[in-house]
């Protein structure tokens, strides 16, 4: 068994009591736990099933109510585009982004999860909303970093009113460049772009100029913290690891970074066990705090509207029920004769429940996948002080003192 992470006492307290009374239980607070993997599912999908958007700016502020938009709509207009933002050609472009980012990195001092956040994150920015002026993609940039100072600070930021005030400016400007975008490519001023943003042009007429907006931002604030989180986490299990370092870096070396455009989870199955056991072990965020929109009745409990709920992909992830040593990292449990794994369906949920699983799923795995392939073929990360490196449990599990360099190999 290896050595636990600092853990949050929150964290502990809520491992103890699942694990103590079955994964669905009252907190202190009153608010329900549910830890369960089948009831996590399950009280998601009841939650969301019917999710419709808010009201038009325009028309609260008439007093009125907007025509109802369900968010299915908004998805099903998505998921073509992520298949197409998938493909050989658009990985390749996520991969040349990708290098040009840790170029600029080179040969010095690093806080190695910010490099992971800022170069996961700004490679997938163009895949949201592609086309910005290179001021427009420096304010949605500013916007991201405020958001990931506050997700990685491990105590709570205490911002004076001038910094809370800044944060909302910094912010305004960047849906300010959503809008001029959305706006643009509306009136056809401005080209049409293969990323997320585009299908949302079409359903202009139905969601309203404002709608529109916190769709695309929404997705500018999913890219701000996750993928990042994820991808320092695997950098920190490749720099303590070198048996399984070596095991990626003779099965990456001898596949060309082009084959592993639009078939990187298959040409590479050693690397994709590891990405799938790092986002085992270290889901991000580790909690997602929930409110009932509607009344909602599990077989363990009940809840009224409005009243709240923790899920967390975490504690199901680290749940001895459902996986075998589950604090033990181990990619090999992955393999299908695996004598303690693996597990899957509603007890592995890294990209979240139906019907809010994350769209880019397939292309967050393969990000990852590029970034090992960087790491063992082309770069090398030499961590500063390897003994003072330890995985702290806060709002995501979070590398401290994770600090070097990035060299050529």
């Amino acid at each position: 068994m290896e050595t636990p992470p600092d853990e949050l006492e929150f964290v502990r307290l809520m491992r103890t009591r699942s694990h103590a009374e079955g994964g669905v239980f009252r907190t202190h607070t009153g608010d329900l736990g549910v830890f369960e993997p089948e009831a996590a599912q399950k009280i998601n999908a009841l939650n969301y099933g019917d999710l419709t958007l808010p009201d038009k700016l325009a028309d609260l502020l008439r007093g009125r109510t907007s025509d109802p938009v369900s968010w299915r709509e908004v998805r099903a207009a998505w998921l073509p585009q992520m298949r197409r933002l998938s493909d050989a050609e658009s990985v390749a472009k996520l991969a040349a982004r990708m290098g040009d980012l840790l170029e600029a990195r080179l040969d010095r001092p690093l806080d190695l999860v910010w490099m992971a956040q800022e170069v996961c994150t700004q490679a997938l920015i163009p895949v949201v909303v592609a086309g910005l002026s290179a001021a427009e993609t420096a304010r949605i940039v500013r916007d991201q970093h405020l958001k990931l100072a506050r997700l990685l600070s491990i105590e709570p930021l205490r911002e004076t009113f001038w910094e809370e005030l800044r944060a909302i400016w910094i912010q305004v400007g960047a849906g300010s460049a959503v809008r001029r975008e959305l706006r643009g490519r509306a009136k056809g001023r401005r080209p049409r772009q293969a990323d997320l943003t585009d299908p949302i042009v079409d359903l202009l007429p139905s969601l309203g100029l404002d709608r529109a907006i916190d769709a695309v931002t929404a997705v500018l604030t999913a890219i701000a913290g996750p993928p990042g989180a994820a991808a320092a986490c695997m950098l920190y299990e490749l720099s303590r690891r070198p048996d399984w370092a070596e095991r990626l870096t003779t099965e990456l070396e001898s596949i060309p970074v082009e084959e592993l455009y639009g078939a990187a989870t298959r040409v590479a199955p050693v690397t994709h066990r590891f990405v799938k056991e790092t986002l085992r072990m270290w889901s991000p965020p580790l909690f997602l705090t929930r409110s009932a929109r509607t009344d909602l009745q599990l077989e363990q409990a009940s809840l009224k509207t409005g009243e709240r709920y923790f899920v967390s992909p975490y504690l199901i992830h680290h749940d001895p029920k459902h996986w075998k040593d589950p604090d033990t990292f181990d990619p090999d449990r992955w393999l299908a004769t695996a004598p303690h794994g693996p597990c899957s369906g509603a007890a592995y949920v890294p990209f979240g429940w139906a019907p809010t699983t994350c769209i880019g799923a397939g292309l967050g795995t393969t990000q990852l996948i590029l970034l090992c392939h960087f790491m063992c073929t082309r770069y090398r990360i030499q961590v500063l002080e390897p003994e003072a490196v330890r995985m702290m449990l806060a709002a995501v599990a979070l590398p401290v003192n994770f600090r070097g360099t990035l060299t050529r190999r």
